[in-house]
């Protein structure tokens, strides 16, 4: 999101948060990621439409709505509530919101009220619209067993409380204890699956970890604290690709015929970057080279395979190699076969 993207979004959500009850300068910076300047400055711009206050209690400042001031949020056109009800179809085709869900209820109440603030018309069109927008996604999982999980570790990362999770690698084959700091819960739509972020100290390091493959869990008694600045959107985008996280890594790659035309119109990633385009000649295919900085390991890997045979790694080594490993590993299984 921009730099105005971001502040637009606080300037919405700050006064519904103060509309709750008082909230800390503390609160406020780790809730959008930003400094304590940036609330401050924020608060100041509000508090020129907004009655808001600002308390000292010891070292720490409070903010809040003045006695007797009741904050009403902006009301939504029918223009702007119509997204939200065409999303409906592509949010429920990843199965977060089936009966059953985690979050069945809450979508459907908020729905409910979104509807009945629309004129008849606009929902009768709307209704009309909802069988022509559609998904493609589908559900990976049932994560309707897993509600109170999710509410847990939702309500541990609030209030910064280390958690012990008795966990099952899919890598590994086992179960083992995992004493995890809680940071984010998110939905990872390469897989269509919901994901916890948190720092393990079995790895000394912030990691994902599936909700679904979490058997059980418990609150140690201990606090945390969670970075300052840390922002999941940055974090996944540095650390995650096609579904798999690891160590970011510089790729080049070149991609040929058809393939080559695709590579030139889509973004795979933020970094990504053109680095050259050749038309077709009598000798050579047309061509296409892009460079990305992406997450190393598996997500990668699968990737380029998904283009094969009309891409080709050119760098780092490593990656070469490891493609090439897979295409031999990949003969292998075909030879044995016939």
């Amino acid at each position: 999101m921009s730099h105005r993207g971001d502040l637009t979004e606080r300037m919405v959500l700050i006064p519904l948060l103060l509309a709750e009850r008082p909230r800390t300068q503390k609160e406020l910076t780790k809730a959008f990621g930003v400094n304590r300047k940036t609330v401050k400055r924020d608060i100041d711009i509000l508090s020129l439409h907004y009655p808001i206050e600002e308390e000292v209690h010891g070292r720490e400042v409070q903010y809040c709505f003045s006695d007797g001031y009741r904050f009403k949020p902006p009301p939504l056109t029918p223009s702007e509530l119509a997204p939200l009800l065409l999303a409906q179809e592509s949010i429920a085709a990843t199965g977060l919101t089936a009966f059953g869900s985690p979050f069945a209820e809450f979508i459907n109440s908020m729905l409910v009220k979104v509807r009945a603030s629309l004129p008849q018309s606009l929902r009768d069109r709307l209704d009309r619209l909802a069988s022509i927008f559609g998904s493609a996604s589908a559900p990976a999982k049932d994560f309707g067993p897993h509600a109170e999980t999710i509410e847990r570790l939702t309500n541990a990362a609030i209030e910064q409380r280390r958690v012990l999770l008795r966990y099952y690698s899919i890598n590994e084959d086992k179960v083992s204890d995992r004493e995890v700091d809680p940071y984010s819960v998110y939905f990872d739509p390469d897989g269509a699956t919901l994901k916890l972020i948190a720092y393990d100290h079995r790895r000394n390091a912030i990691a994902p970890l599936a909700i679904d493959h979490i058997r059980s869990l418990r609150e140690t008694g201990d606090s945390f604290e969670r970075p300052e600045g840390f922002n999941l959107r940055e974090f996944l985008a540095d650390n995650c690709f096609n579904g798999i996280h690891g160590k970011p890594m510089l790729v080049r790659l070149k991609a040929y015929g058809v393939t080559a035309r695709v590579f030139g119109e889509r973004t795979f990633h933020r970094s990504q970057k053109l680095i050259e385009r050749k038309a077709r000649t009598s000798e050579e295919d047309e061509s296409t080279t892009i460079e990305l900085r992406v997450a190393r390991g598996r997500g990668l890997v699968r990737f380029i395979l998904s283009w094969s045979p009309d891409i080709e790694v050119l760098t780092p080594e490593e990656l070469k190699q490891e493609v090439a490993e897979a295409h031999r590993s990949s003969l292998v299984r075909l030879d044995a076969q016939s």
